[in-house]
């Protein structure tokens, strides 16, 4: 390896540790230290002067997924209080160990928390009995009904009540509210969100990640299915998740699991960006898919020999058959071919190296070096590997945008995942955020056939019988300090269907699969599993068959 890639390794490795130190520190100080806040007594929360009740999510059908119950905490005084009663009555009710108790009650003057989280049956049965010095209040606690369904969407909620990470993070002012003052009697609720997302799709993403982390033996992975039209995501699920309602249970020791790799982890996107790559060499007017050139089993660029993956050349092929291989020298050739101002015009136009502006918190940027932007560590051997998905850094939400807006005739559109924010009386629905048009209608149009033929030849694990699937598979290596951790990989696969008026977009990623290092052999039957049970589900009528079909 090169001292320009490995300082591009090292690079890319500080950053995730940065960032997870980040998260853990951000969690320890935030999350655990955060204090609760004192609240009404038993009679109740709503309408009351206090903290205000934090807003509600619901999916796009109306299905609850979010909101706030009233708990109580149980207080001490420990100037005025009768310890001996304290520690000998409420013992029974709270199943405290009595040393655990004294010490609690023990530990300062003035107002203790001796527990947190009762029923009201149980706060009440502590008031029943009149101990002095001993009461209960009440406080607004974050439900999460469908426990851990879309984790990594929603985020979480501390007692302060702070939110964390996905909406909760991202909307947290607006669903916090206002709490009353003190010469107003009443609390303003805060806005309540709907999400775009669809329970259902949700549950059959995180079925189907599931099952493909099993069959495949994958560490981990995600799956986003996005409407390409709108920008409107219907699932987003990332493994291992966890359950928000016990978000608690791994602050210490697994905070990085509430980090949402689908908007927040970097990672080397491999021949799935080949897809960007032909889309500008179209675009631009280098090649037509008809084109062809003489594939041999490596290609020299910079000074730095590029293999294709099988380390096989396949003589003469077009673009069509570059694209259903994946020859990682066809990429190089088309960009060497249209030059690097040209090359990198087009991935910054697709958002390659800047967040997509995705409502949910903890957005990465991406990583992508030019000789403009970072002459001391960019080569010309970049222009050649960037072509194949290596030496740059996306999210899975970034790749999802930039290929969605070939599904979209060219135009890209901003991700989201709140439909609605419903504050009082007042309803504001999200708009279409056209964020840019990296290439033409036709260009698009004509990228979408190369994409439907690569999969009939070559994928079929990805076909749906009755839809014509545009897609593309990827196998990519992960860099660590002084290379890559062979022989492990990122497998994927990102489709859209029906290819004639595409409704949905879907990426499937696993990482380090033990069954095939390969995304058509391991990502490609989860999303043909994921698509034909989604399009079932929304009601998406097959493509009209073509003539060859009826032939």
């Amino acid at each position: 390896m090169t001292p320009s890639r490995q300082r591009l390794a090292f690079l890319v490795i500080v950053l995730a540790l940065l960032a997870t130190l980040a998260v853990v520190q951000l969690v320890r100080l935030q999350i655990v230290q955060g204090t609760p806040s004192g609240s009404p007594s038993l009679v109740g929360l709503a309408g009351q002067a206090g903290p205000s009740m934090r807003g509600r999510i619901w999916d796009r059908s109306g299905q609850l997924l979010a909101t706030d119950d009233t708990r109580y905490e149980v207080l001490f005084d420990r100037v005025n209080g009768d310890f001996t009663g304290t520690v000998r009555e409420v013992i029974p009710i709270l199943d405290m160990p009595p040393d655990k108790l004294r010490e609690t009650i023990n530990v300062t003057y003035g107002q203790v928390v001796i527990t947190r989280g009762l029923s009201p049956d149980m706060a009440l049965r502590v008031e029943a009995l009149k101990i002095h010095g001993v009461t209960t209040q009440a406080y607004w606690h974050r439900v999460y009904p469908e426990g851990q369904l879309a984790a990594h969407v929603l985020g979480f909620v501390n007692a302060e009540p702070k939110g964390f990470y996905g909406v909760e993070g991202h909307y947290n002012a607006q669903l916090n509210g206002q709490d009353a003052q003190p010469a107003v009697s009443t609390t303003k609720p805060g806005t309540d969100l709907i999400l775009t997302i669809d329970r259902t799709a949700q549950a059959i993403a995180e079925e189907e990640l599931a099952r493909g982390l099993k069959d495949t033996g994958a560490k981990s992975g995600s799956i986003i299915v996005m409407n390409p039209r709108n920008g409107e995501l219907l699932a987003m699920a990332s493994a291992p998740s966890y359950d928000p309602n016990a978000y608690a249970d791994l602050v210490n020791d697994k905070s990085d699991q509430f980090v949402d790799p689908a908007v927040s982890s970097n990672y080397e996107p491999g021949s799935v960006f080949k897809i960007i790559t032909l889309a500008a060499a179209l675009d631009l007017g280098t090649v037509t898919p008809e084109t062809t050139y003489l594939d041999t089993p490596y290609i020299e660029v910079g000074g730095r020999l590029l293999w294709n993956w099988d380390r096989q050349g396949h003589g003469v092929v077009n673009m069509i058959e570059m694209m259903a291989k994946s020859l990682n020298v066809g990429a190089a050739t088309l960009s060497t071919r249209m030059g690097q101002q040209n090359f990198y015009r087009y991935l910054r136009a697709f958002g390659v190296g800047r967040p997509t502006g995705i409502d949910l918190q903890g957005e990465a940027a991406g990583l992508l070096r030019t000789r403009d932007t970072d002459p001391a560590n960019w080569s010309e051997a970049d222009l050649g590997t960037n072509a194949f998905g290596q030496g740059l850094a996306m999210t899975p939400i970034q790749l999802v945008t930039a290929v969605a807006a070939v599904a979209n005739d060219g135009l890209m559109v901003q991700p989201h995942v709140v439909k609605q924010i419903i504050d009082g009386d007042k309803v504001t629905t999200a708009q279409v955020v056209k964020v840019g048009r990296p290439i033409t209608e036709q260009t698009a149009h004509t990228l979408t056939n190369v994409l439907e033929q690569a999969v009939e030849q070559e994928v079929k694990f990805a076909e749906v019988p009755g839809y014509r699937i545009a897609g593309k598979t990827g196998t990519a290596q992960i860099p660590i300090t002084g290379g890559y951790d062979d022989p492990w990989t990122i497998a994927s696969f990102i489709g859209y269907g029906p290819a004639s008026n595409p409704q949905l977009i879907i990426l499937v990623k696993l990482d380090r699969p033990t069954l095939s290092p390969y995304g058509s052999v391991t990502a490609a039957p989860v999303f043909q599993r994921v698509a034909t049970r989604l399009f079932a589900l929304f009601g998406i009528q097959p493509d009209a068959p073509t003539v060859a079909s009826l032939r």
